[in-house]
């Protein structure tokens, strides 16, 4: 996983699944560095993402409600196909709003 900067948001690209205990302790620490910039926004992008386990969706959560509580939005970018009908089940959509294309993404 790496973070990105760009001028209104950090992007947290997941360079893989989050269904492991190593790729799921790579998030939370990628995550609490979110945490601590100071932007208006975070970016999950999620092109890598092909399974997702109940841990990792606990995690993201906790991120969701980690920038809340700072007044930082949570966005989902580049969703695989293979996760969306998960993500959609929990309803993690009306939490967290995502784009099918991240040109469409702005705050």
């Amino acid at each position: 996983m790496a973070i990105e900067f760009n001028n209104e948001y950090i992007s947290i690209v997941m360079e893989a699944n989050l269904s492991t205990p190593d790729e799921i302790k790579q998030f939370i620490e990628d995550s609490d560095e979110a945490c601590n910039i100071r932007m208006p926004a975070v970016v999950l992008d999620m092109k890598n993402v092909r399974e997702i386990n109940s841990a990792g969706i606990a995690k993201i959560l906790k991120l969701y409600k980690n920038l809340q509580s700072l007044k930082v939005k949570l966005f989902m970018i580049n969703l695989d196909d293979s996760v969306v009908p998960t993500l959609k089940s929990l309803m993690m959509f009306s939490l967290i709003k995502y784009f099918d294309d991240p040109r469409d993404f702005t705050l």
